[in-house]
């Protein structure tokens, strides 16, 4: 998962695909957070996460070639793309979701930035905290909409993100700053996303985004795609950076149609 959330944050994702009779799913907290160590003192970088990911992997058995489809949101997703480096052979599909490949010159938003020190700090802490989170994971205009409930939309969005950030423990001040450190220097260059999309072949690659994204700027995925030869892009209408929120069912047909395509590329192999 992004920026430092738990794998909560996959609740969704975990009931859909786990009622597949052929799936196993497996979602992790992210070093630093939730059940997660820190590890060692120290900048956090998204290649040094992605070997955190491979070490589980390779400790669970899941080392069979062509047998993984691997989701990656935000952080999540730069992650992915240095795990896609260390071992594409083993992926079927991979979904870049809300994310970037990085430059020297990509920085967060403004608001993203505002939002991370002034929660980080304790300057904005409690409800007010998660309205800051709100405010750039999801468009304004999603806000005034209801749910089927008759709750406005907003409501339940902070009960869900108050969830997610319900620590078992309490985090190391050092962990929040190296996650940021590992989103804000994470640089894939061109030529590593084309060497990422010639070995991943024929694996299914999809780039993802909402137009009002306000944590990671739509143009940063399209760039993303632009050098993943033979990717795909979608991206949805008046969504923020919270996809897997709040486009939840419309995320899922996407995965499930991507992960059907990923099986059929490899079934003739």
């Amino acid at each position: 998962m992004g920026f430092n959330f738990t794998c909560s944050a996959w609740e969704a994702q975990v009931e859909h695909f786990s009622a597949k009779e052929d799936h196993a799913v497996l979602v992790f907290d992210n070093r630093g957070t939730g059940n997660s160590d820190a590890g060692p003192i120290g900048p956090y970088t998204s290649s040094e996460m992605a070997k955190d990911t491979l070490a589980l992997l390779d400790s669970l058995g899941w080392e069979q070639d062509r047998s993984i489809h691997l989701f990656g949101v935000s952080l999540g997703g730069m992650i992915a793309q240095e795990l896609c480096l260390l071992i594409p052979e083993r992926f079927k599909t991979v979904a870049f979701i809300s994310t970037r490949c990085g430059s020297e010159f990509d920085c967060p938003t403004k608001k993203a930035l505002y939002t991370v020190f002034m929660t980080s700090s304790g300057l904005e802490t409690g409800d007010r905290a998660l309205d800051l989170y709100l405010e750039i994971l999801f468009p304004d205009r999603h806000f005034n909409e209801t749910t089927e409930e008759g709750k406005l939309y907003k409501s339940r969005m902070r009960d869900q993100l108050r969830n997610c950030h319900q620590l078992p423990r309490e985090q190391p001040t050092l962990a929040l700053w190296g996650h940021f450190y590992a989103a804000f220097m994470h640089c894939c260059s061109h030529d590593k996303l084309n060497k990422i999309a010639f070995h991943l072949s024929p694996a299914k690659i999809l780039v993802i985004t909402g137009d009002a994204d306000d944590v990671i700027l739509p143009q940063r995925s399209l760039e993303l795609h632009q050098h993943l030869p033979g990717s795909e892009l979608i991206v949805i209408k008046n969504a923020g950076h919270a996809l897997s929120y709040q486009i939840t069912k419309q995320l899922h047909l996407i995965l499930d149609r991507l992960v059907e395509e990923g099986n059929a590329a490899f079934s003739t192999i």
